[in-house]
């Protein structure tokens, strides 16, 4: 429907509500996120034991909720380590899964702030939790080996070693990982179920291409 001189106004004001209404829904998506972390965190948690199995063997033992605080991980591993208090024991450390997990409220609210159907908000934020499982695995498995790698000193570094896994390899994928897959899985989730909304706002339609007779 034609706005007439009015358009960009209009349209201002309606990506303005939009983004008001995100930032609201946000704050309760974040909410539900953090004190149903115990349970959202679970397959991410199974993926990655069984990644992290496959890649180091028997040098890796499994993955554990962490018993004061559920959501989260606490990997153990096979490998013997000499803490500095000269005890050696077998090698565990935490792992917080839900920084690579805090998309899932962002993706809430902007699918709650837009305007399309109550089917289609289910069915998107259905695809962005598991797009966003999938961004949690890969930032657990590799912080998982980044730590391993870098954190522990040789004791622990050698045996990344021994299974053929790089440092270069590990750099990169913790940085794309913690960095990069985190905060735009999100964004390309909704703007991909959203295109006709997004064209609007950056009116790629807006004007019609005119033909040469028209010119």
């Amino acid at each position: 429907m034609a706005r007439g001189d009015g358009k960009a106004g209009d349209d201002d004001l309606r990506l303005g509500e939009l983004l008001i209404l995100a930032a609201l829904w946000m704050l309760f998506g974040f909410m539900a996120w953090f004190y149903l972390s115990s349970f959202h965190v679970v397959p991410a948690r199974l993926a990655s034991e069984a990644i992290l199995g496959q890649l180091l063997g028997e040098d890796f033992r499994r993955i554990v909720a962490e018993s004061s605080q559920h959501f989260i991980y606490q990997v153990e591993t096979n490998i013997r380590f000499t803490f500095p208090d000269g005890t050696t024991e077998a090698l565990g450390f935490l792992v917080n899964p839900l920084i690579f997990s805090y998309g899932l409220p962002l993706l809430f609210g902007l699918l709650m702030g837009s305007n399309v159907g109550w089917r289609r908000k289910i069915a998107l934020l259905a695809v962005g939790f598991l797009v966003i499982v999938v961004v949690q695995i890969w930032g657990v498995v590799w912080q998982s080996l980044k730590m391993l790698a870098f954190d522990f000193g040789p004791q622990a570094h050698v045996v990344v070693q021994k299974h053929g896994i790089s440092d270069t390899l590990i750099a990169l994928c913790y940085q794309l990982g913690t960095l990069i897959f985190p905060a735009l899985a999100p964004i390309f989730v909704w703007v991909l179920g959203n295109r006709p909304l997004v064209e609007h706002f950056v009116g790629w339609n807006a004007v019609e291409p005119q033909s040469d007779e028209e010119a």
